[in-house]
C-alpha cells in the first residue's frame, strides 16, 4: 500500500502502518526536503521503549546522560506524537514529564496528539472529585457497555471478602478503591494502578505508595 504523505511541503512520508502501533524513527526521503520529521505513537508507558526509540531517532535526543530532557537535535527537526501516553507501562508520568517539557522547549515544532487512553483519563478530573467520591458506593452503575463488569459495591465487597477481619464495603470504599474499580472495569486498563503505584514509589524514593483507609496504592 502507498505510504500517506504528509501535509506540509517537502517532507517526506510515514509508514503505511500508521494506523497500527508506530514504533520505528522516521525517516526522510532520500530527496532534498525542507524538514526531518519524527514521529512515535502508543508508547503507552514503556520508558525503555521509548529511550530505545529515542537512540535510534535523528531528529530527537536526551540532553544528558540522566534521560531527564529532550530536545531536538537540528533546526529542521520536528516532532510529532500521536498519542496514547499512559498505562501499561511503569514510566507514564516521566514520559508525560518528557513530552510536555519538550512541547514546552519547542512549541512550534513539537506536537502531541491526543488518543483514547489520554482523553478517558478527563474522567478522573470529575469522578474522583470531593463532590463525586461523596456519593454512596450503591448509587453508582456498572458501566452500560460491559454487562460483566462489576458495579462498585461488588467491588468493594469483594474487596472486604479478601481483606477478612470484619471489612465491609462501607470501610473499604475510599478513592484509590474506587479509582482501582474505574481502571479495572470502565476504563480498559486493569493493570494501570499497580504499575501507577510502582512508578510512584519508585520517582518518591520509598518501598510502596499507600491508598487511604488502608486501601491499595494511590493511583491517578
Amino acid at each position: 500500500a502507498p505510504a500517506h504523505a504528509l501535509s506540509a511541503s517537502g517532507v517526506g512520508a510515514l509508514s503505511s502502518d500508521a494506523h497500527m502501533r508506530v514504533r520505528t524513527p522516521f525517516r526522510c526521503s532520500p530527496h532534498p526536503c525542507e524538514y526531518e520529521i519524527a514521529f512515535v505513537s502508543d508508547v503507552e508507558g514503556d520508558l525503555d521503549y521509548f529511550n530505545r526509540w529515542v537512540a535510534g531517532s535523528r531528529c530527537v535526543a536526551y540532553t544528558g546522560s540522566d534521560e531527564a530532557a529532550l530536545t531536538l537535535t537540528h533546526a529542521r527537526a520536528y516532532f510529532v506524537y500521536g498519542g496514547d501516553v499512559p498505562d501499561h507501562g511503569r514510566g507514564s508520568e516521566q514520559l508525560l514529564r518528557l513530552l510536555v517539557g519538550l512541547k514546552r522547549a519547542f512549541p512550534r515544532r513539537v506536537a502531541l496528539l491526543v488518543g483514547n487512553r489520554d482523553l478517558n483519563k478527563l474522567r478522573l478530573t470529575s469522578e474522583c472529585a470531593p463532590s463525586d467520591l461523596a456519593r454512596p458506593h450503591w448509587s453508582i452503575p456498572a458501566p452500560h457497555w460491559d454487562p460483566s463488569a462489576p458495579t462498585l459495591s461488588q467491588h468493594l465487597e469483594q474487596v472486604a471478602a479478601a481483606r477478612g477481619g470484619g471489612a465491609t464495603a462501607e470501610s473499604c470504599d475510599c478513592a484509590a478503591e474506587r479509582l482501582r474499580w474505574m481502571y479495572d472495569n470502565t476504563l480498559g486498563c486493569p493493570a494501570t494502578f499497580e504499575a501507577r503505584r510502582a512508578e510512584l514509589a519508585a520517582l518518591r524514593s520509598v518501598g510502596s505508595a499507600t491508598g487511604d483507609n488502608g486501601g491499595g496504592g494511590g493511583g491517578g
